[in-house]
Formats: structure tokens, C-alpha cells, sequence
């Protein structure tokens, strides 16, 4: 059934993958099986409405089930002057395929003012989890009038309404928020570019807008790019022309599609839910032909041809997704020596460094993506995998089933235009530790080759040097605080999402939270773990605690736990472990430690378990552990 689904969605119809799913009998459980050909087709760009409708409607007949691993929620406020109603079961589509199950409430039909600007108004009272303000034209209209020549007094003005209308959501609210940019009018006005003193023509003041707006991103206000959004799905006709008069909506279906989409990875992203790796093969992928057959000089990449031209251009666009953050990995079923290709082809675009790991041999691609996410240190469920083989594509899938796959050619343009248009990696912010994930992943990858030089790990944990930097939640350190709570899945004891007001909160009650630096002799890795604890009368409180896989078998919790232990002087020391779909990494953890099951302290049907340490000596210890300890 998956073979055929996928011939269908990849190289035939469309619509006849759908009629597959449709005609699938009903069943409960729901077959993972049926979960993946789900999840594929609504992440398939470029459909019409009544199409992601009808998945809609598949959707609900299994009844809304959780398409990827450990799925969060998510209630979102979606605030806007049109008719919105087609977004809400959009958004809620485009966000379940990626792992988040959103609820959507909608305000009335152009509210906004008195939505935001009224504390007991229904966005408050329902406490969102992220507010979502989108204008259309024609409330910028109001604001900074109808005319050729907008007047720049009422550009500022319109700017103070936007600034306060953020401040109140912000003061009653601890939503994140959402604000689209503004993409060009329906209806074009002259002189959109003169620029006079006090005066300039609308497509100005638009630009001066946008770029103000992107000047209020930070903390939780984050901007998303609708004015893309809408280029990609048709420009100037995707905005509300028939639509608009017919039923006061700001989109037509296309730019309608293209902005609920783009929203949703908004939402995904920060809620955690965002790819992570992009996986790619290298034959007829990366560059045309084979490299055994044809040499490194005898494959199609360059400026030679149309064809060697969008290889080439693949190769930018996934260099370009280093500097996000997002860790490349090459699979190829070849011999190891091909990838000399890319020291002496200089036409190439990647490079050996670009990857984070590369697996090359004859064994099944799935068995060489599960190696690639023991090295990177997360699932494949957080990658995306590129190849031009559809059975290389059913392979990979029947064993990796929450992965998601872009499928390359028949030609080079055709895989850069897939590539852009699945919003795959999409970012509304980063932090400076996104920004050096590559280089730190490059750090990994010399190190596991220093590592095999080693007999005893003992001895190469020693050479490493590893020093770990304790520091307090405070305003340097608390995005990636956040963003680890949010992304954190196979060590996180207790899987809490907490959010930046949560944290705040917990240390005003009293709770201290660390972040945890991780450096080496071979570099730093930024923050690598966080822990949460409460003190309490008798006892410390270990109310959260993950950690990065990367740093995994470096002894890196006995110090992070022997830390803790100094925090609690002497007290009892309590733990939870609340089991999920991904965290069986951790279910020994306490116990190895040298805690003991709080029997006591379950309650009937509870999976959570309670773990308790105590009579210990500080002074007699016998954590081992090779990490040199620091607190700032």
C-alpha cells in the first residue's frame, strides 16, 4: 500500500494517492502506515484548496490523529480585520503534520482594536499560547488613507498603533506573538516609489513599514513573512480580489494556502517542532550521473549546462542551510573512496566539511540514517531526506515512517524548486546557538574520529578535558533555556514545555534553574543541558532536567547530578521520571544514579514515577565522573 501511495504522490497523480487514503477502511489504532502517506501529502506544496480539504476530511475520519513523535499542543489566538474562517482548519493541518496539535480560535470579523486593547476581551481570557495579528490593505487604509502619496506622519502614526497594540498583548498576555509583514496591494497605485519630503508613494511606505516591523522582533514578538508567502503563490494575484468583494477575505485560495502554511511553520517553530538535519543522497541528487561510472570531473555540476547549473544551485541551497543551524549528512550507496569527489572537483558548491556525517557503503540507506542520528544525536523524525530513488525513498520510510522525504529530479530545477517550496526549514528566529550548531556538529565529527584512536574510553574522556559552566537563568542565556525546553525530547526526564514566562515564574517561587555550558579541548558546544530545581524544607526538588544527546557518554550527568547534589546540602534529593515516546533513554537514569523508587508516592494508574536519594556525605562521594566543574 505505502509503494503504491508513493508512485502516486511522487510521480503520478495526485489526486489518486488521496482516493488510496480515502478508500483505507477505518481502523484503531490507526496504522502507522496510514500516518506517514497522511503526513506526506499534506506537506505537498503547490495543492489546490478543495485538495487540502479533502485531507482535511481524511484527517478527521481517523479522528485527528498525532502524525509525528512527541507532539505538543499549542492554542493559538488568530487575530485579523478579513474573514479568516478557511485558516483556522488550515492551520491546524499544516501544524499536526509537523508535530503540534494546535488549538485555533479566531476573533470576530475586524476587531482588532478592541480585541487587543480590552483586557477581559476573549484573547486574554483564553490565555493563548501565541497571538497571531495579520493586516490586510485595507486596515492599513484607515490608517495612512487610500491616496498615491502617503503622508509620513501617517506612516508613524500607523506604526504607533502597531507598537501599541503589541505593548498591550504583551502586558496582558504571555503569549508569543505572531505578526505578519505586509505584502504589495491588490490593486497597484502610481507613483509607488516616489520618495518626497513628508510624502512618498505607497510601495515605499510599505518597504519602511516592513523593515520597521522586523525592528520590533525580539523576546516574544516574532515576524513572519506573508510577503513571501504571497510572491510564492502568485504575487499580486494571490491577494484578495474576487474573494475580497465576494466574502471580505484578504487572499485568494492560493495566497490563502501559502500564508496558513507559512504561519504554521511559525507555530511549529516555536513550539519546538522544526527540522533539525537534512539528509541527503549524492548520485543524480547532488550533481548528475555517477561518480564511479563517470570519475569526479565526469559528473554534471557547474555552469556548463542548464542541468549542471540546478545541481549547482542545489548545492548552494543546502550550504545555505548550514548557516540556520540545520546539519547537513550525505548517504550514499557507494564505495567510501567517491568522496574524494569533493576535494578535487572545484565546481562542487558543498564540501567534506559541509557534513556533519557521512555515510557511504552498500548496506540499506535506513540502516545508514540510523547511524546518521546516532552521530547528530536526535531522530530522524526531527530530518529530512533527499533522494531521486523512489525505492531508496519506500526503503528509508518503512523503517524511519515519521521521517519526512522530498523526492529529487527528474531534473536538477525540478529538486531546487521542491526544495524551496516545502518551507521545510523555515526560521522566524534564531539564537546564537543555532547559529553555531554547524561548526559545532564539524567539532563532534573530530572528535569521534579522535575517539577511535583510543582503546579505553576512560583514557579518551581524559585527553578531552571536558569543563562544564554552570550559570543562573538570566537574560544572555534564557532564548536557548527556552528552546531547549521546547525541542529537548530523548533526555528530558519530565518532557515540560516550559515557555519564558513558566521559567520566570518558577524563579520567582523561589526555584533555581541552570543552564549548563559545555567546552572541551576541542571547543565549545554552547548550553548542552538545563536543570530546574526547587528547594523545599527536607527535600531538593529536581523539577526538570534534559540534556543534548550530543555530549552523551562523556560522564556529563554524574557531574551535572554531583552538582545538584551540592545544591541540596545534605537533603533528600527527589526526581521524576514521566515516560513519553522518546525518552526511554532516560528511564534508568535515576536508578543508576543510586536513587530508589519513592513507592510511597505513586498514585493508582500514574506513570509517573518518583525517585528519591538520600542519607549521602557530601565529603565521601563516589560519583565518577571526568568533567572539570564551574559555577558563574
Amino acid at each position: 500500500m505505502l509503494n503504491k501511495f508513493l508512485s502516486e504522490i511522487f510521480t503520478g497523480e495526485f489526486t489518486k494517492a488521496l482516493s488510496i487514503l480515502e478508500r483505507r477502511p477505518l481502523e484503531l489504532p490507526v496504522p502507522l502506515e496510514v500516518l506517514t502517506m497522511l503526513r506526506l501529502s499534506i506537506f505537498k506544496p503547490e495543492q489546490n484548496f478543495l485538495t487540502y480539504q479533502r485531507l482535511f476530511n481524511i484527517w478527521a475520519k481517523w479522528g485527528h490523529p498525532v502524525l509525528k513523535l512527541n507532539s505538543t499542543k499549542s492554542k493559538v489566538f488568530f487575530i485579523s480585520d478579513f474573514t479568516a474562517d478557511n485558516f483556522c482548519p488550515m492551520i491546524k493541518l499544516f501544524c499536526a503534520a509537523q508535530g503540534v496539535e494546535v488549538e485555533v480560535i479566531s476573533s470576530g470579523f475586524d476587531s482588532i482594536e478592541q480585541t487587543v486593547l480590552d483586557p477581559s476581551s476573549l484573547m486574554y481570557k483564553s490565555s493563548p499560547d501565541i497571538v497571531i495579528l495579520v493586516f490586510s490593505e485595507l486596515w492599513l487604509q484607515r490608517y495612512i488613507g487610500n491616496s498615491s502619496l502617503i503622508k509620513q506622519n501617517d506612516l508613524d502614526a500607523l506604526q504607533n498603533t502597531i507598537s501599541g497594540l503589541i505593548s498591550s498583548i504583551k502586558s496582558n498576555s504571555s503569549a508569543d506573538i505572531l505578526i505578519g509583514n505586509m505584502p504589495g496591494r491588490a490593486f497597484t497605485l502610481p507613483a509607488g516609489t516616489v520618495s518626497l519630503e513628508g510624502v512618498m508613494g505607497w510601495n515605499i511606505a510599505l518597504n519602511r513599514l516592513n523593515e520597521w516591523l522586523v525592528n520590533q522582533a525580539g523576546g516574544r514578538v516574532n515576524v513572519v513573512d506573508i510577503a513571501e508567502a504571497i510572491f510564492t503563490s502568485g504575487g499580486r494575484q494571490a491577494m484578495g480580489n474576487t474573494n475580497y468583494f465576494r466574502a471580505r477575505m484578504a487572499f485568494e485560495m492560493p495566497g490563502m494556502l501559502s500564508v496558513a502554511r507559512e504561519l504554521s511553520s511559525a507555530i511549529c517553530h516555536l513550539s519546538g517542532k522544526t527540522h533539525r538535519a537534512l539528509v541527503t543522497d549524492w548520485d543524480n541528487t547532488l550533481w548528475g550521473g555517477e561518480v564511479a561510472e563517470l570519475g569526479s570531473f565526469g559528473i554534471e555540476c557547474g555552469h556548463d549546462t542548464p542541468e549542471a547549473l540546478g545541481f549547482l544551485m542545489t548545492q548552494e541551497y543546502l550550504k545555505s542551510l548550514r548557516s540556520l543551524g540545520v546539519l547537513l549528512a550525505g548517504v550514499s550507496r557507494n564505495d567510501p573512496k567517491v568522496k574524494k569527489i569533493f576535494v578535487d572537483n572545484k565546481e562542487l558548491a558543498l564540501g567534506l566539511d559541509d557534513f556533519s556525517s557521512i555515510q557511504l557503503g552498500w548496506f540499506p540507506k535506513s540502516d545508514s540514517i540510523s547511524q546518521v542520528s546516532k552521530e547528530l544525536g536526535f531522530g530522524s523524525d526531527l530530518m529530512v531526506y533527499l533522494d531521486d530513488s523512489l525505492f531508496e525513498i519506500a526503503q528509508v520510510l518503512s523503517a524511519h515512517p515519521y521521517m519526512d522525504v522530498i523526492m529529487a529530479g527528474p531534473d536538477s530545477q525540478a529538486t531546487i524548486n521542491r526544495l524551496a517550496h516545502y518551507r521545510f526549514f523555515n526560521s522566524v528566529s534564531l539564537s546564537s546557538e543555532d547559529l553555531k550548531r554547524s561548526s559545532r556538529a564539524l567539532k563532534l565529527k573530530e572528535q569521534r574520529e579522535f575517539k577511535t584512536s583510543f582503546s579505553r574510553i576512560e583514557d579518551f574522556l581524559e585527553a578531552i578535558q571536558v569543563r562544564l559552566t554552570f550559570s543562573k537563568l538570566n537574560p544572555e542565556n534564557l532564548n536557548r533555556v527556552v528552546q531547549l525546553f521546547q525541542k529537548t525530547n530523548q533526555f528530558n526526564l519530565t518532557t515540560r514545555r516550559h515557555r519564558e514566562e513558566d521559567l520566570k515564574k518558577l524563579k520567582r517561587n523561589g526555584g533555581q534553574i541552570y543552564s549548563v555550558s559545555y567546552e572541551d579541548t576541542f571547543g565549545s558546544q554552547g548550553i548542552i543541558s538545563v536543570i530546574a530545581l526547587v528547594q523545599k524544607p527536607d527535600v531538593l526538588f529536581i523539577e526538570s532536567w534534559l540534556m543534548s544527546c550530543r555530549v552523551l557518554n562523556r560522564t556529563v550527568e554524574q557531574a551535572v547530578f554531583e552538582f545538584i547534589l551540592t545544591k541540596a546540602n545534605g537533603k533528600q534529593v527527589k526526581g521524576e521520571y514521566i515516560p513519553t515516546e522518546k525518552n526511554e533513554l532516560v528511564q534508568s537514569l535515576f536508578k543508576t544514579l543510586g536513587f530508589k523508587k519513592n513507592i510511597s508516592a505513586q498514585e493508582n494508574n500514574s506513570t509517573k514515577i518518583e525517585w528519591i536519594y538520600a542519607n549521602y556525605d557530601l565529603n565521601d562521594l563516589s560519583i565518577k565522573h571526568y568533567a572539570l566543574v564551574k559555577e558563574v
